[in-house]
């Protein structure tokens, strides 16, 4: 059983929680960002030309916080095997239950996964 100091955990479910709100805003704010490059287009009357350049690299960075939020959501999974091997197990900080991991492995999909359908 691994000794975590209950403190420290708080600390790291704090950050954990504003790491994942941070890349949902983060995610938002381009997905925004692509729909007010598309809208100011159309509205001035640019060529799709003028434009896609600009557009396919939104997108890239939008992929690439899609991707570090499944990295994340791995993160958390992970977080919670440890509490749940822990002196922790029975504390509560104020993790959704779709946090929780199915498997020991880690590759199941968790409650509330769009996979777990």
């Amino acid at each position: 059983m691994h000794k975590i100091n209950k403190a420290s955990g708080a600390v790291i479910a704090s950050d954990t929680q504003a790491s994942v709100a941070a890349l949902d805003q983060a995610v938002l704010t381009q997905a925004r960002l692509c729909a007010s490059i598309l809208e100011t287009a159309s509205e001035s009357q640019l060529p799709m030309a003028a434009t896609q350049k600009l557009l396919q690299s939104v997108a890239a960075g939008m992929s690439g916080l899609v991707a570090s939020r499944t990295d994340m959501l791995s993160a958390v999974r992970t977080l919670n095997m440890l509490q749940m091997k822990s002196n922790l197990k029975e504390t509560s900080f104020g993790c959704p239950d779709e946090y929780i991991p199915t498997g020991v492995d880690n590759t199941e999909p968790a409650k509330g996964d769009l996979t777990s359908a």
